[in-house]
């Protein structure tokens, strides 16, 4: 049986990074490539895209937004689905933000997954954790 949260733990094994709007006296707005190593509750990979809204004042919170294509295995099931984030990074506290499982996104064991979540991350690491609690864990 599949489990009803998850706890996975996130590496950064490459971040890309292009400023796409840099108006003068504006905070520039990015969009970065991202791949993930993933442990803990569930073992993958993750292709992540965000796009980041830089304040005016360097050294300010960073809004982010983006899409994951998490691909991994539980136990012996397998698949993957789409994770949505929604955060704010922080030169001091690091990240912090919501997640939630985008509908009709997984494939394999995962399909029919929804849920919601929060990802945490330290400052001046290159990984941190997310956490899920899954509202639905059928397959199909």
């Amino acid at each position: 049986m599949l489990p009803s949260s998850l706890c996975i733990h996130f590496v950064a094994k490459g971040w890309s990074e292009i400023a796409f709007h840099e108006p003068a006296g504006a905070g520039k707005l990015s969009r970065a490539s991202i791949g993930n190593t993933l442990t803990g509750d569930l073992t993958g990979d993750g292709v992540l895209e965000y796009l980041l809204s830089y304040p005016r004042k360097a050294g300010g919170d960073v809004a982010f937004m983006g899409y994951e294509r998490i691909t991994g295995k539980i136990a012996e099931y397998e698949g993957s689905f789409v994770l949505r984030h929604d955060g704010l990074f922080s030169s001091t506290a690091g990240v912090s933000g919501t997640l939630s499982i985008e509908p009709d996104s997984g494939t394999g064991d995962f399909s029919g997954w929804s849920g919601r979540g929060k990802i945490q991350a330290k400052a001046g690491e290159h990984g941190g954790i997310y956490a899920l609690q899954l509202s639905q864990t059928h397959t199909e």
